[in-house]
């Protein structure tokens, strides 16, 4: 009797089970966390990538070093990928621009794989203030809507010709208000000053918007702060001097 029992209840259970959805018992979700966390991350994925997108502002700049002697290696890989504007120019780089095509393919540019492979320098982050006040931790005043200090120590990167460019976000700049208009670099052997240089920005590049979806930066809307055409700001980065670059006024 009791095995008859017994059949009959365990019966009735796996008919409940049945019932119920494979996730859910009487509507309590019986999935493992790390079950429900791989869901949510599946729902998002598609055939397109997602782009990287911050909840929050972002108040970064975006400082990317391009030495002369890796020209050859970044005008092969952008030669080879097609361009973003149907019959624009190629952008291959700041050492061999061509007119404007950076505005319409300055995208592959960022996304170069060899920004974080090793074979370029790696982008370098630095905070923008919304308010000023104080120093940073190089000692230098902290500036509203200019990019703190960033220092690239000597043996970085070895080259007589480093190209600097800055992108900001446009939100970062007190809601597109402001421009990095000059830009500060100083170098140092040890504690002593070398050449202390200030550099005003082309109008050209600050005055075109960048929108970016990749997601090498975070994707949003950025300006582009350098002082191309002309010879400032390409940097001899080499093995004896520290090189600091700070935003120095908008």
């Amino acid at each position: 009797m009791k095995i008859k029992q017994f059949i009959v209840s365990f019966f009735a259970l796996s008919v409940l089970l049945v019932s119920c959805s494979k996730e859910e018992i009487n509507g309590v979700n019986i999935l493992p966390k790390e079950s429900v966390e791989q869901t949510a991350v599946q729902s998002t994925n598609s055939s397109t990538p997602t782009a990287r997108i911050s909840t929050q502002s972002n108040l970064k700049a975006y400082i990317f070093i391009e030495p002369r002697a890796k020209h050859t290696m970044i005008r092969t890989h952008l030669n080879g990928l097609p361009s973003l504007i149907s019959g624009r120019l190629k952008f291959l780089g700041f050492h061999g621009v061509n007119g404007d095509a950076w505005k319409f393919n300055l995208p592959n540019y960022i996304n170069m794989p060899h920004w974080t492979d090793g074979r370029l320098p790696q982008i370098i982050e630095s905070e923008i203030p919304q308010t000023g006040g104080g120093t940073d931790e190089h000692g230098n005043p902290i500036q509203a809507f200019n990019f703190k200090t960033i220092k690239i120590s000597k043996n970085t990167v070895n080259d007589q010709f480093s190209w600097v460019v800055v992108l900001i976000p446009i939100d970062a700049m007190s809601n597109d208000t402001k421009r990095q208009r000059r830009i500060n670099v100083v170098e140092k052997v040890g504690t002593s000053v070398k050449t202390n240089t200030i550099y005003t920005t082309d109008n050209v590049l600050s005055s075109t918007i960048i929108n970016y979806q990749g997601n090498r930066i975070p994707a949003g809307q950025y300006r582009v702060y350098s002082t191309y055409p002309s010879t400032g700001m390409r940097l001899n980065l080499n093995s004896t001097n520290d090189v600091y670059i700070r935003g120095f006024s908008n």
